[in-house]
């Protein structure tokens, strides 16, 4: 019968094998080895970092955008340090949220706002303050933390076994224990890197998907709702405009907002505001929502 560290050997060399289920058989050799430092990282790796620091592998690059109600997403332009400091993303969340967002093959883009303290230090001496702002993650980003961690266990669980440690069923002999306790590089070397302090600006935010942002719809249509006067100046349809963007506004604050409708009632707006192209609003406007549509 194969012992538990030839299973995780076996998983860890299985794609098809999520990262959260080795993570589990990880926390149950480590339990039983007596080994917490293991432990503990594998905690953090299924429930989240939240305050604790994000190990060096979560600490990824993006690019640093302010979100113009009109004008949509537009790159912040920074320097040196600066620039360094407010690309780099710590992701903190559960290692299930990431394989979740991974799984969508759709989605190449993936957002993670900037604190709220960061948006108000950029916002600082600019002409027009900007209330939401987020670093755009790459994919493969995403991919590389999950990949980190499989190459991780497996570099472990080597390392248990050529110490003679490899257990019987789900249990492990005295001896076993005795010497997986008594091993640096097992109770604390490689695990130890894991755990080293970044920079925590940033580590508590979500990565979220990048399509069909919903806060970008309701800031969308507060501005519409805002404008709608000067607008319909300009030639805006008034009636359907503020039918739409009343829509737009009920669907975007539901706790599960329906992306067919949202898609919809943007439709509706794009063809109400249609009348009034000519307008830097309206024309801003139309851009945008073609942008919150994909095309």
């Amino acid at each position: 019968m194969g012992g538990l560290v030839e299973e995780i050997q076996r998983d860890a060399l299985d794609p098809q094998t999520s990262i959260s289920m080795l993570l589990r058989k990880v926390k149950l050799a480590a339990v039983k080895l007596q080994l917490p430092a293991v432990d503990d990282w594998v905690s953090n790796e299924l429930q989240g970092y939240a305050t604790n620091p994000v190990p060096s592998y979560r600490q990824i690059k993006g690019t640093p955008k302010a979100f113009n109600p009109f004008q949509g997403w537009i790159p912040i332009i920074l320097e040196g340090e600066q620039m360094d400091f407010i690309s780099t993303a710590n992701n903190g969340q559960p290692i299930a949220a990431i394989e979740d967002l991974v799984q969508n093959r759709d989605a190449n883009i993936f957002q993670q706002r900037l604190s709220a303290d960061l948006i108000i230090a950029l916002n600082k001496g600019a002409d027009v303050e900007l209330g939401e702002m987020a670093n755009f993650i790459p994919r493969g980003s995403l991919v590389a933390i999950i990949d980190q961690v499989r190459t991780l266990i497996l570099d472990w669980a080597i390392e248990l076994e050529k110490s003679g440690i490899k257990g019987e069923g789900m249990t492990f002999k005295n001896e076993e224990k005795i010497a997986a306790q008594a091993n640096p590089a097992i109770n604390i070397g490689s695990v130890q890197t894991l755990v080293g302090v970044v920079g925590s600006h940033n580590h508590v935010r979500d990565i979220v998907g990048g399509n069909m942002d919903v806060t970008q719809i309701r800031d969308l249509a507060q501005q519409l709702r805002l404008s709608h006067d000067p607008l319909v100046t300009a030639g805006a349809d008034g009636p359907a405009l503020a039918s739409a963007v009343d829509g737009l506004i009920i669907e975007a604050e539901k706790a599960d907002p329906d992306p067919k409708i949202l898609r919809g009632l943007l439709t509706d707006a794009r063809s109400a505001l249609a009348g009034a192209a000519g307008n830097l609003l309206a024309s801003g406007a139309i851009t945008l929502i073609g942008t919150l549509m994909g095309g």
